[in-house]
């Protein structure tokens, strides 16, 4: 039985109102919050919602790969344009937007990104299952961490 040491991904979007989105030459506003919400959302349904329901490997598989592809952003390394990106639109990937309000020193967010950084470690984890039973956990997990995250992003406006 593995023991999974992780943080909470609360922080994740706590601090990065009013700084600029990665790459988008734009300072984050309120509507900015409302797309990282819905960015949220989407991750979350695709972890918590259509990954956990899967009956087959395959299913956690494609859903894990639009997680990752929301937190990640198309610019990830780990991006998987084949799967699909179900937050294109929605914001940069919530990796990115947090390593931008690190470097303007934004509180919490250095926190945030390492958290952000687990769920990421998470998702690649559940990719490299080849068990159904092993790969849910882990979705459920960053499914969970994303639920803070937007719990906290909630009460920041």
């Amino acid at each position: 039985m593995r023991t999974i040491a992780i943080g909470a991904v609360a922080l994740a979007c706590l601090g990065v109102l009013g700084m600029p989105l990665a790459g988008s030459g734009q300072s984050m506003t309120a509507g900015s919050a409302d797309q990282i919400q819905m960015e949220l959302k989407t991750a979350m349904f695709h972890a918590g919602e259509l990954a956990q329901k899967a009956n087959a490997l395959a299913g956690v598989q494609l859903h894990t790969h639009h997680v990752l592809n929301c937190l990640e952003g198309p610019k990830g390394a780990d991006f998987f344009a084949q799967a699909g990106n179900p937050c294109q639109s929605q914001g940069n990937g919530i990796i990115p937007d947090l390593q931008a309000a690190t470097m303007h020193n934004v509180a919490g967010a250095q926190a945030a990104l390492q958290e952000a950084m687990i769920c990421q470690n998470l998702a690649k984890q559940a990719l490299a299952s080849t068990n159904l039973n092993e790969a849910q956990p882990y979705v459920l997990v960053v499914s969970r961490h994303l639920q803070a995250a937007s719990q906290d992003l909630g009460q920041a406006q």
